[in-house]
């Protein structure tokens, strides 16, 4: 699926400053004062407040003081769900005068992006037409037909049996380096992975999509606990219990393909031509944006051949070590609902002892601690939960029914990545086209009649 989309969006040379350079050349600025008057909000650097002269008469609000280095701060738009991101750059002569726009069209569109589509039409139209919906005199400054398609984020991701493997495959992942899928110097998040963060060519990580999704749900809901309405909406898509299930247990592996990236697809930079080049290129029954990600992570796919992990699949341990050894925390106030809340440090702490017995057996995990106490105070809490010292002291390490190679682990279905039932969403703009009675955006679509 698409995950983000990054477009810039020229202005019109009606619209724009030129500027002469030392070097016989010129840079192109916006006149941002014109974007302010059609409601795009501004700031400034500098403000000066003048010097009030006692014998003078009284000055007009507007004449104490002067603002100077007007700019666009990044701002976010209301989309059918959720923000986009949208930011003037008034022109240098390293980028010329454009408007950003940034989101994630599964999230504008049907308010999540557990699972979405591979349209890049649907979700840049969905973008462009956000922007006409909320400032549409400024839109008119604008030289749409030439918009250029910046970066594409495609995923694409894989189930595995539990959130315990989820983990130990995150784990794994972390030791991985090969060609240029190098490891991020900043690994320090348990559910994360990053390979060779900042590329200028294309990023790429592994997360877990669950742990995600709940942290962003919670989020949300706390959001609307202090009377922030504006996600509402997409509260309650999140609400879907279907939902969160088919999030639960997902690995997402993600690469954000950039402009040059996207060179070596011959992926035209126009977006409109980029748009005809997808159509063109499936034609044949293949995906764009499957190619893309096969080829951003042909270099781990190609380090894990042969490389295998230990799995454990003891979830009824697990359960029972959690149940055992939860510690309740002070309940979270929701619209004057209680709700209660467990930490389960304690559990993990005693189920990566067990499964440490498990894979190395207990001679040998007995010998490596350096505190006999420790090991013995984790020993104890293992047989308060049910085990019996002889059933652990005779774990030798022969856990080899548990060693799987990782590819098999972590094996990606492309073709369920989506649940069976799911119906790919129609974007508004391209339902008022269809039906002829959308006008507004004729010169942004007349590709389409070509």
């Amino acid at each position: 699926m698409i995950d983000m989309i990054k477009l810039s969006i020229p202005f019109k040379g009606a619209y724009l400053i030129n500027t002469s350079l030392s070097d016989d050349g010129f840079v192109s600025y916006v006149d941002i004062k014109e974007c302010s008057r059609r409601g795009v909000s501004l700031e400034a650097r500098s403000v000066t407040f003048c010097a009030f002269d006692a014998d003078s008469s009284m000055m007009d609000d507007s004449d104490k003081y002067e603002l100077s280095d007007l700019r666009h701060p990044y701002q976010s738009l209301p989309t059918s769900f959720t923000g986009m991101a949208f930011k003037i750059f008034q022109g240098t002569p390293l980028r010329p005068a454009c408007v950003e726009l940034k989101a994630s069209p599964a999230k504008i569109i049907q308010g999540h992006n557990v699972y979405g589509s591979t349209c890049l039409e649907f979700g840049a139209l969905e973008m462009i037409q956000a922007l006409i919906h909320t400032l549409p005199d400024f839109f008119d400054m604008l030289d749409v037909p030439n918009t250029t398609l910046d970066l594409l984020d495609c995923t694409f991701s894989a189930r595995v049996a539990n959130s315990s493997q989820v983990k130990q495959v995150i784990n794994q992942l972390k030791n991985i380096s090969h060609k240029q899928m190098r490891k991020s110097v900043l690994n320090e998040h348990e559910t994360t992975c990053y390979f060779s963060r900042g590329s200028r060519h294309v990023d790429r990580k592994a997360y877990s999509k669950g742990d995600e999704f709940k942290r962003q749900f919670e989020q949300l809901k706390s959001k609307a606990s202090k009377g922030d309405c504006t996600h509402n909406r997409m509260i309650e898509v999140m609400s879907n219990p279907e939902l969160q299930n088919f999030a639960r247990n997902l690995i997402r592996f993600e690469c954000s393909a950039k402009r040059r990236y996207l060179d070596e697809f011959n992926v035209p930079k126009n977006l409109f031509d980029a748009i005809t080049f997808q159509y063109e290129y499936e034609e044949n029954g293949s995906c764009l944006i499957t190619d893309i990600w096969k080829k951003a992570f042909q270099p781990l796919l190609e380090s894990l051949q042969g490389q295998t992990m230990n799995i454990f699949n003891d979830d009824e341990v697990y359960s029972k070590l959690k149940h055992l050894y939860k510690k309740a925390l002070k309940p979270k106030i929701e619209n004057g609902v209680a709700y209660n809340r467990f930490s389960y440090a304690k559990a993990d702490r005693v189920f990566r002892f067990y499964r440490s017995l498990v894979s190395d057996g207990y001679d040998s995990v007995l010998d490596t601690f350096s505190s006999r106490a420790t090991f013995y105070r984790q020993l104890s809490l293992l047989l308060d939960a049910g085990f019996s010292k002889a059933q652990l002291q005779n774990l030798k390490g022969n856990g080899l029914d548990n060693v799987v190679p990782l590819l098999q682990v972590i094996e990606i279905d492309f073709n369920n990545q989506r649940p069976s039932n799911w119906v790919e969403p129609i974007p508004p703009i391209l339902a008022a086209y269809e039906s002829g009675d959308f006008e507004a955006l004729s010169n942004v679509v007349a590709f389409k009649a070509a």
